[in-house]
Protein backbone atom coordinates (compact mmCIF):
# COMPACT_ATOMS: atom_id res chain seq x y z
CA UNK A 1 0.00 0.00 0.00
CA UNK A 2 3.00 2.16 0.65
CA UNK A 3 4.63 1.41 -2.74
CA UNK A 4 1.42 2.50 -4.22
CA UNK A 5 0.43 5.57 -2.26
CA UNK A 6 4.60 7.02 -3.53
CA UNK A 7 4.20 6.11 -7.02
CA UNK A 8 0.85 6.85 -7.82
CA UNK A 9 -1.30 9.03 -5.28
CA UNK A 10 1.52 11.13 -4.20
CA UNK A 11 2.66 12.33 -7.70
CA UNK A 12 -0.63 13.23 -8.38
CA UNK A 13 -1.63 15.00 -5.31
CA UNK A 14 2.24 16.90 -5.53
CA UNK A 15 1.25 17.79 -9.35
CA UNK A 16 -2.20 19.25 -8.44
CA UNK A 17 -0.87 21.12 -5.38
CA UNK A 18 2.09 22.40 -7.33
CA UNK A 19 -0.31 23.11 -10.22
CA UNK A 20 -3.11 24.93 -8.17
CA UNK A 21 -0.48 26.59 -5.90
CA UNK A 22 1.60 28.67 -8.86
CA UNK A 23 -1.93 29.92 -10.24
CA UNK A 24 -2.70 31.23 -6.61
CA UNK A 25 0.44 32.85 -6.33
CA UNK A 26 -0.03 34.22 -9.76
CA UNK A 27 -3.66 35.54 -8.89
CA UNK A 28 -2.76 37.36 -6.28
CA UNK A 29 -0.11 39.08 -7.54
CA UNK A 30 -1.78 39.96 -10.88
CA UNK A 31 -4.27 41.58 -8.28
CA UNK A 32 -2.39 43.53 -6.15
CA UNK A 33 -2.29 47.51 -7.31
CA UNK A 34 0.13 49.30 -8.37
CA UNK A 35 -0.93 52.64 -8.87
CA UNK A 36 2.31 54.29 -9.06
CA UNK A 37 5.52 53.99 -10.85
CA UNK A 38 8.00 52.54 -9.11
CA UNK A 39 10.34 50.79 -11.54
CA UNK A 40 13.78 50.85 -10.59
CA UNK A 41 16.31 53.28 -12.13
CA UNK A 42 17.98 53.12 -14.70
CA UNK A 43 14.48 52.55 -16.31
CA UNK A 44 13.19 50.88 -20.43
CA UNK A 45 10.96 53.53 -22.06
CA UNK A 46 9.42 51.78 -24.20
CA UNK A 47 7.47 48.12 -23.85
CA UNK A 48 9.93 46.33 -25.97
CA UNK A 49 13.08 47.29 -23.65
CA UNK A 50 11.00 45.97 -20.64
CA UNK A 51 10.79 42.96 -22.04
CA UNK A 52 14.47 42.54 -23.02
CA UNK A 53 15.09 43.73 -19.54
CA UNK A 54 13.05 41.24 -18.27
CA UNK A 55 14.61 38.88 -20.22
CA UNK A 56 17.80 39.61 -19.42
CA UNK A 57 17.25 39.24 -15.47
CA UNK A 58 15.96 36.08 -16.10
CA UNK A 59 19.14 35.13 -18.30
CA UNK A 60 22.11 36.46 -16.88
CA UNK A 61 20.84 38.54 -13.41
CA UNK A 62 22.50 41.57 -14.17
CA UNK A 63 21.37 43.25 -10.99
CA UNK A 64 22.82 40.37 -8.98
CA UNK A 65 25.80 40.90 -10.44
CA UNK A 66 26.21 44.89 -9.61
CA UNK A 67 25.54 43.84 -5.91
CA UNK A 68 27.63 40.71 -5.31
CA UNK A 69 29.65 38.90 -7.97
CA UNK A 70 30.55 36.19 -5.94
CA UNK A 71 26.96 35.18 -4.75
CA UNK A 72 25.94 36.23 -9.04
CA UNK A 73 28.56 33.51 -9.75
CA UNK A 74 27.01 30.60 -7.51
CA UNK A 75 23.71 31.36 -8.33
CA UNK A 76 24.35 31.68 -12.37
CA UNK A 77 25.94 28.32 -11.67
CA UNK A 78 23.13 26.65 -9.79
CA UNK A 79 20.35 27.70 -11.91
CA UNK A 80 22.65 26.83 -15.20
CA UNK A 81 23.38 23.26 -13.85
CA UNK A 82 19.72 22.96 -13.00
CA UNK A 83 18.04 23.49 -15.92
CA UNK A 84 20.50 21.51 -17.82
CA UNK A 85 19.73 18.19 -15.06
CA UNK A 86 15.73 18.81 -15.74
CA UNK A 87 16.74 19.13 -19.54
CA UNK A 88 18.83 16.00 -19.32
CA UNK A 89 15.69 14.53 -17.46
CA UNK A 90 13.26 14.56 -20.53
CA UNK A 91 14.12 11.63 -21.45
CA UNK A 92 12.05 10.09 -19.24
CA UNK A 93 9.00 12.13 -20.55
CA UNK A 94 9.20 11.15 -24.34
CA UNK A 95 8.42 8.24 -26.63
CA UNK A 96 10.73 8.38 -28.82
CA UNK A 97 13.10 10.37 -27.00
CA UNK A 98 14.04 13.84 -29.22
CA UNK A 99 17.15 14.40 -31.31
CA UNK A 100 17.93 17.54 -28.95
CA UNK A 101 17.04 15.81 -25.89
CA UNK A 102 19.47 13.12 -26.60
CA UNK A 103 22.03 15.62 -26.88
CA UNK A 104 21.74 17.48 -23.95
CA UNK A 105 22.87 13.78 -22.00
CA UNK A 106 26.14 14.60 -21.56
CA UNK A 107 25.81 18.06 -20.34
CA UNK A 108 22.75 17.11 -18.12
CA UNK A 109 25.31 14.75 -16.53
CA UNK A 110 27.90 16.74 -15.80
CA UNK A 111 26.12 19.39 -14.64
CA UNK A 112 24.30 17.13 -12.26
CA UNK A 113 28.12 16.17 -10.46
CA UNK A 114 29.02 19.58 -10.07
CA UNK A 115 25.67 21.53 -8.99
CA UNK A 116 25.75 20.42 -5.00
CA UNK A 117 29.12 22.48 -5.81
CA UNK A 118 26.83 25.93 -5.67
CA UNK A 119 24.42 24.98 -3.15
CA UNK A 120 27.23 23.93 -0.63
CA UNK A 121 28.56 27.74 -1.31
CA UNK A 122 24.95 29.45 -0.47
CA UNK A 123 24.40 27.17 2.49
CA UNK A 124 27.70 28.48 3.54
CA UNK A 125 27.41 31.58 2.74
CA UNK A 126 24.38 31.72 5.52
CA UNK A 127 25.52 30.15 7.77
CA UNK A 128 29.41 32.08 7.97
CA UNK A 129 28.15 35.48 7.03
CA UNK A 130 27.21 37.13 9.84
CA UNK A 131 24.26 39.43 8.21
CA UNK A 132 23.00 36.88 5.95
CA UNK A 133 22.47 34.47 8.82
CA UNK A 134 20.35 36.99 10.51
CA UNK A 135 17.73 37.35 7.78
CA UNK A 136 17.89 34.33 6.81
CA UNK A 137 14.19 32.10 8.02
CA UNK A 138 13.42 28.43 8.43
CA UNK A 139 12.36 27.91 4.47
CA UNK A 140 15.65 29.55 3.39
CA UNK A 141 17.53 26.57 5.02
CA UNK A 142 14.77 23.84 4.06
CA UNK A 143 14.84 24.84 0.31
CA UNK A 144 18.76 24.40 0.29
CA UNK A 145 18.68 21.15 1.78
CA UNK A 146 16.06 19.69 0.27
CA UNK A 147 17.61 20.68 -3.13
CA UNK A 148 20.94 19.22 -2.01
CA UNK A 149 18.73 16.20 -0.75
CA UNK A 150 17.55 15.20 -4.58
CA UNK A 151 21.01 16.49 -5.94
CA UNK A 152 23.19 13.95 -4.13
CA UNK A 153 20.48 10.86 -4.11
CA UNK A 154 20.55 11.27 -8.19
CA UNK A 155 24.31 11.08 -8.10
CA UNK A 156 23.94 8.40 -6.45
CA UNK A 157 21.80 6.39 -8.28
CA UNK A 158 23.64 7.52 -11.49
CA UNK A 159 27.33 6.01 -9.70
CA UNK A 160 26.20 3.46 -7.54
CA UNK A 161 22.63 2.38 -6.78
CA UNK A 162 21.78 2.60 -10.49
CA UNK A 163 17.97 2.70 -11.22
CA UNK A 164 16.66 0.44 -14.42
CA UNK A 165 15.78 3.10 -17.00
CA UNK A 166 13.05 1.30 -18.71
CA UNK A 167 11.33 0.40 -15.25
CA UNK A 168 11.66 4.50 -14.43
CA UNK A 169 10.18 5.52 -18.08
CA UNK A 170 7.94 3.07 -17.45
CA UNK A 171 6.55 4.79 -14.51
CA UNK A 172 6.36 8.51 -15.94
CA UNK A 173 4.91 7.32 -19.16
CA UNK A 174 1.99 5.89 -17.25
CA UNK A 175 1.43 8.24 -15.01
CA UNK A 176 1.28 10.82 -17.79
CA UNK A 177 -1.19 8.45 -19.59
CA UNK A 178 -3.11 8.30 -16.46
CA UNK A 179 -2.59 4.64 -16.49
CA UNK A 180 0.00 4.43 -13.51
CA UNK A 181 1.79 0.61 -12.74
CA UNK A 182 4.04 0.16 -9.46
CA UNK A 183 7.40 -0.63 -10.11
CA UNK A 184 9.53 -2.55 -8.64
CA UNK A 185 12.43 -0.01 -7.59
CA UNK A 186 14.89 0.59 -5.21
CA UNK A 187 14.82 2.54 -1.76
CA UNK A 188 17.06 5.00 -2.91
CA UNK A 189 15.20 5.63 -6.29
CA UNK A 190 12.16 5.82 -3.85
CA UNK A 191 13.64 7.70 -1.39
CA UNK A 192 14.58 10.35 -4.88
CA UNK A 193 10.94 10.11 -6.18
CA UNK A 194 9.62 11.34 -2.59
CA UNK A 195 11.84 14.40 -2.43
CA UNK A 196 11.17 15.68 -5.74
CA UNK A 197 7.24 14.76 -4.93
CA UNK A 198 8.17 17.21 -1.56
CA UNK A 199 9.93 19.85 -3.73
CA UNK A 200 7.08 20.37 -5.93
CA UNK A 201 4.66 20.84 -2.85
CA UNK A 202 6.95 23.34 -1.39
CA UNK A 203 7.98 25.26 -4.27
CA UNK A 204 4.69 27.65 -4.42
CA UNK A 205 4.84 28.04 -0.63
CA UNK A 206 8.26 28.89 -0.34
CA UNK A 207 10.63 31.33 -1.74
CA UNK A 208 11.30 29.56 -4.55
CA UNK A 209 8.64 31.23 -6.48
CA UNK A 210 10.71 33.84 -7.11
CA UNK A 211 11.34 31.93 -10.33
CA UNK A 212 7.76 33.67 -11.53
CA UNK A 213 7.59 36.23 -9.21
CA UNK A 214 10.02 38.18 -11.11
CA UNK A 215 7.36 38.64 -14.10
CA UNK A 216 4.63 40.28 -12.17
CA UNK A 217 7.37 43.36 -10.09
CA UNK A 218 6.11 46.44 -10.35
CA UNK A 219 10.34 47.45 -10.20
CA UNK A 220 11.34 45.44 -13.53
CA UNK A 221 7.98 45.15 -15.64
CA UNK A 222 7.22 49.14 -15.67
CA UNK A 223 7.91 51.97 -17.95
CA UNK A 224 9.63 55.00 -17.52
CA UNK A 225 6.98 56.92 -18.52
CA UNK A 226 7.28 60.03 -16.31
CA UNK A 227 5.47 62.55 -18.37
CA UNK A 228 3.09 61.49 -17.22
CA UNK A 229 0.85 62.15 -13.99
CA UNK A 230 -0.30 59.67 -11.44
CA UNK A 231 -2.64 60.27 -8.81
CA UNK A 232 -2.34 57.67 -5.52
CA UNK A 233 -6.04 56.41 -5.17
CA UNK A 234 -5.52 55.85 -1.28
CA UNK A 235 -4.82 59.39 -0.45
CA UNK A 236 -8.13 60.22 -0.43
CA UNK A 237 -9.00 62.84 2.95
CA UNK A 238 -9.22 62.07 6.06
CA UNK A 239 -11.82 63.39 8.97
CA UNK A 240 -10.55 65.30 11.63
CA UNK A 241 -11.76 64.69 15.08
CA UNK A 242 -11.68 68.39 16.43
CA UNK A 243 -11.67 66.87 20.51
CA UNK A 244 -8.21 65.59 19.52
CA UNK A 245 -5.54 67.66 21.61
CA UNK A 246 -2.50 66.18 19.17
CA UNK A 247 -3.69 66.79 15.74
CA UNK A 248 -0.99 65.74 12.84
CA UNK A 249 0.81 68.47 11.19
CA UNK A 250 -0.96 68.22 8.04
CA UNK A 251 -3.85 68.35 9.73
CA UNK A 252 -3.56 71.81 11.71
CA UNK A 253 -5.17 74.25 9.33
CA UNK A 254 -8.51 72.77 9.24
CA UNK A 255 -9.33 73.09 12.73
CA UNK A 256 -7.96 76.72 12.49
CA UNK A 257 -10.08 77.28 9.61
CA UNK A 258 -13.00 76.25 10.46
CA UNK A 259 -12.70 78.24 14.22
CA UNK A 260 -12.44 81.31 11.47
CA UNK A 261 -15.48 80.10 9.74
CA UNK A 262 -17.21 80.36 12.96
CA UNK A 263 -15.83 83.74 14.03
CA UNK A 264 -17.88 85.08 10.83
Amino acid sequence: MATKFLFIYLPYISAGIFTLGVLYRFWRWARTPVPLRIVTTPAPRTTVRVILRMVGDVLWFPSLFKGDKFLWLAAFFFHGCLWLVVLRHLRFFFYPVPEWVVAMQPLGLYAGYLIPFPLAFLLARRLVMERNLYISILGDFFALFLIMAVAISGILLEVFFRAYVVDVKALILGLIHFQPVVPEMSWLFALHFLLIMVLMVYFPLGKLMHAGGLFFSSTRNQRANWEQRFVNPWDFPVGYNPQNLFPPEKYRPAPAESREGKKE
